[in-house]
C-alpha cells in the first residue's frame, strides 16, 4: 500500500510514493498508450496492458 502504479498515454507505467505523490519510476516499453495496471497479489509484479496489443510485466 505504499506505492501507487498509473497508466498513461504518453505509453509509460509511473510508479508512484503514496505518501508523498511523488514519482518513483517510470516503467517503458509499450509502443502505444497503455490502458491498465494492475499490482501482483503478492505486490512484487505489475502487469500493464496497452492499445499495442500487448500485455508486459
Amino acid at each position: 500500500g505504499k506505492t501507487i502504479a498509473s497508466a498513461s498515454f504518453d505509453n509509460t507505467v509511473k510508479l508512484w510514493n503514496a505518501a508523498t505523490g511523488k514519482t518513483i519510476f517510470t516503467l517503458k516499453g509499450h509502443s502505444n498508450a497503455v490502458r491498465g495496471v494492475a499490482f501482483s497479489p503478492d505486490g512484487k509484479t505489475i502487469a500493464s496492458a496497452s492499445f499495442d496489443n500487448t500485455v508486459k510485466l
